[in-house]
């Protein structure tokens, strides 16, 4: 049934009441105040269910108003009352009857119930039905509700934690889908942007559209979270961590490289800072050696994180896959690194995980093709793909290096296994083939 059909309005008006008269009765011996304002509020509903057609547009326009009664309860921080009044916030929400205001209303109200550390679950609950059935909320109120959401994912509780962090998820990806869906709205339409001046990516917030804003201001403040620094829109974030924070660019970046290729401002961000980031954040990791001796070098060597450098290599990965068009010096850095981590005196781990990332690559043959055309068929370029090749040979051929101090035959390749690499390229097409066969 339609949330817009005629008994689903008038369901909602019955329910609507009946949340008031409880609230009524709940608050009657406490709470006077927030007695008189749900039988006020019950006397609201009749007015408008009798003096409109449109019911639930008449609910919209009065939504301050109507959600008081229950924002009162909530401030009242008593368990059973403040259930029953996010549940019915909820319903309102789900019917789509909440105005821009009555939602600035509602994140506050939720807010001080996360700093009092009341109803978390609820809460959550709370801000992902707003944010998914109404596009009322942007901006300043929209920070604040995602910013709720990601303060709940470090609370010590990890029913709490769990829930908050795919919250968090689904909150990004839709401010991103709120962007298609704009996008797809205005598809067709010319729009003479205004003049920016200078090359600040601040500045250029003003040539987006209100949910491209958010999507942007959001995607930014991720970058300057994971670099450790202060976001600018995400006001009143107390923690972060690196691992959510890659997990959730490798997400935004994946799923939707449509906005990073087709608003510049977007293509910016890629350049400016998350490519930047990655190879600040790469640094360990190139450094690092195997067995190498602190005492040997003045300072001692950062050593790479596991967790860190896998979800680096996916947002490598991605960024290859979509764009490498885009980011095409970028990327032969990015590929020089990978060559890097296949050394023989890397972590095993991470010559594994750099393997698996080259195999990523590998499966799509146009962009070994892109690496040649690039790359290795320029004079004065990296032979990327003859360095990629190079590196797999000698790591394929240390997998069948078999130490053991009591018999040095037995240190080198068994007899009869031979790696044997055979690189075909041909320039006239561009087109490259990697046969690995062992004999």
């Amino acid at each position: 049934m339609s949330t817009s059909s005629p008994e689903a309005v008038k369901k909602l008006l019955e329910n609507m009441q009946t949340d008031l008269r409880s609230l009524s009765m709940e608050c009657k011996k406490k709470f006077p105040p927030v007695k008189e304002a749900a039988e006020s509020g019950i006397v609201k509903i009749k007015t408008i269910a009798a003096r409109n057609t449109d019911i639930l547009a008449a609910l919209k326009e009065n939504s301050s108003e109507v959600v008081q009664p229950f924002l009162m309860g909530c401030g009242t921080k008593e368990p059973k009352i403040t259930q029953l009044c996010l549940a019915a916030i909820q319903r309102l929400m789900s019917h789509e009857v909440v105005s821009e205001a009555a939602a600035g209303n509602i994140i506050n109200m939720l807010w001080q119930l996360m700093e009092n550390g009341l109803e978390e679950l609820k809460l959550l609950q709370t801000v992902l039905v707003l944010l998914t059935t109404n596009t009322v909320v942007h901006d300043e109120v929209l920070s604040k509700a995602i910013v709720l959401c990601f303060r709940l994912h470090f609370t010590k509780d990890n029913i709490t934690n769990n829930t908050a962090a795919a919250t968090v998820r689904q909150v990004v990806t839709v401010v991103f889908e709120r962007m298609v869906a704009e996008d797809e709205r205005f598809k067709g339409i010319v729009e003479q942007p205004p003049p920016v001046q200078g090359n600040s990516n601040r500045r250029s917030v003003s040539t987006l559209r209100p949910s491209a804003k958010d999507a942007y201001m959001l995607f930014q403040d991720l970058c300057q979270l994971v670099n450790a620094d202060a976001p600018y829109w995400l006001v009143g974030m107390t923690e972060m961590t690196r691992t959510f924070g890659l997990e959730l660019l490798e997400s935004v970046l994946n799923d939707f490289p449509e906005v990073f290729l087709q608003h510049q401002e977007f293509s910016f961000l890629l350049k400016e800072r998350v490519c930047p980031l990655v190879i600040k954040l790469f640094s360990p990791n190139i450094k690092f050696r195997q067995g190498s001796s602190s005492a040997a070098s003045p300072a001692p060597v950062e050593k790479p994180y596991f967790p860190i450098c896998m979800r680096l290599l996916r947002v490598v990965s991605v960024l290859i896959k979509h764009f490498y068009s885009l980011l095409v010096t970028e990327c032969e850095i990015f590929l020089s690194l990978l060559v890097k981590f296949l050394d023989g005196e890397k972590p095993q781990w991470l010559r594994a995980v750099a393997v698996e990332s080259v195999h990523r690559l590998c499966v799509q043959p146009h962009l070994l093709r892109s690496f040649c055309q690039s790359y290795d068929m320029k004079q004065h370029s990296t032979k990327v793909f003859r360095d990629i090749v190079n590196a797999l040979g000698s790591f394929i051929q240390s997998l069948f290096i078999v130490p053991n101090a009591g018999n040095p035959a037995a240190a080198s390749a068994p007899a009869g296994h031979v790696v044997c690499l055979v690189f075909i390229y041909t320039k006239q097409v561009g087109e490259s083939v990697l046969l690995i066969q062992l004999n």
